[in-house]
């Protein structure tokens, strides 16, 4: 294995370790409430985008598969039937931005209105995978309509949004500054 895999490795890790301390946030911010739910989807955004733009795709799924399942061993996820949806609702937004958010994929410079661009799309097809999910697993469990569920979830998802939107802005601003040799990049 070459030093340049080990590094991406122990990357991830660190990223996957550091979305995990985020979501540990909640009892210092207050609990469950929308103050604490924006600022740790934020970041927990921000290390999706992270993972996926400076170490690669698949670190980037790594972590996207990883802290939704450990959101649901803290209890942040209320159902286990929503976990392959955040999964793939994060996912979505690893693959968009692994893919497309960078025009040099040798470097970690940001191109702001294809970042932009990247960044919103990524953040309304999140958004709408979630909310097409969430209302899958209340019209299986909870035995409602699709119809009623779709537009009590289409609310609820609207966090989605936000805070992809918001991780996008940070993750623009705090990309060029890593160090990029670590994982293979140029600065």
């Amino acid at each position: 294995m070459s030093s340049q895999n080990i590094r991406k490795m122990v990357t991830t890790a660190l990223i996957i370790a550091l979305t995990i301390v985020f979501q540990l946030l909640r009892p210092v911010l207050g609990g469950s409430n929308i103050i604490s739910t924006y600022i740790i989807g934020s970041l927990v955004n921000l290390c999706l985008i992270v993972a996926a733009v400076a170490v690669g795709l698949w670190s980037g799924v790594a972590v996207a598969v990883i802290a939704p399942v450990f959101a649901f061993m803290q209890g942040h996820v209320a159902l286990i039937q929503l976990v392959p949806w955040v999964i793939a609702g994060n996912a979505v937004l690893v693959v968009l931005y692994a893919l497309l958010a960078m025009k040099d994929k040798t470097s970690l410079s940001v191109s702001w209105p294809r970042w932009a661009v990247v960044g919103v799309i990524a953040a309304v097809v999140k958004y709408a995978v979630m909310a097409f999910g969430q209302s899958t697993v209340l019209t299986s469990v909870k035995g409602l309509a699709f119809g009623t569920a779709f537009p009590t979830s289409a609310t609820a998802q609207v966090v989605q949004i936000v805070t992809a939107i918001i991780a996008m802005i940070i993750g623009g601003i705090i990309l060029p500054m890593l160090p990029a040799k670590i994982v293979g990049k140029n600065a």
